[in-house]
């Protein structure tokens, strides 16, 4: 009976360490690969900023081949805004990161974005951003956090 508890225990700790290699583990921070196949796409900040994760920050969600992906970042976010979300459209591996200075909120209704759902599944290439912004600065701006991280 106790062998069967200790097997039950240790088959739990397993699982739960296969769950934080997963989540932590497997998706790194972003690297400096993310800048060869860079797409764009919206995510949203679902938390105030908070210390109980790895690092400082907010965390925030966005949907990547039809499945939402987690992240956390240190930034100056607004809880429930939407920002722009750079990710390697080949290797989500190499990572993913949400851009503070590009709050596209209200742009969404301008450009006749907005989801019901607040979920988008599209994604873009820097050149076609429908947003107002200067995509140097949005090349500079991903270039400068992947260095961050260094």
């Amino acid at each position: 009976m106790i062998n069967k508890q200790k097997s039950i225990v240790i088959g739990l700790l397993i699982f739960g360490l296969l769950i934080y290699v997963m989540k932590y583990k497997i998706i790194k921070n972003p690297q400096v690969g993310i800048l060869k196949n860079t797409k764009y796409t919206i995510g949203k900040i679902t938390s105030k900023f908070n210390y109980n994760k790895r690092r400082p920050g907010y965390d925030f969600i966005f949907v990547f081949n039809n499945d939402r992906k987690e992240g956390h970042q240190n930034g100056s976010f607004i809880p429930g805004h939407k920002y722009l979300v750079a990710y390697d459209s080949t290797n989500i591996k190499n990572g993913f990161l949400i851009l503070d200075k590009f709050d596209v909120t209200d742009s969404l209704e301008k450009y006749h974005l907005s989801d019901k759902d607040q979920v988008y599944w599209e994604g873009w290439s820097l050149q076609k951003i429908p947003f107002q912004y200067d995509k140097s600065d949005i090349g500079l701006e991903v270039k400068e956090v992947i260095n961050s991280y260094r």
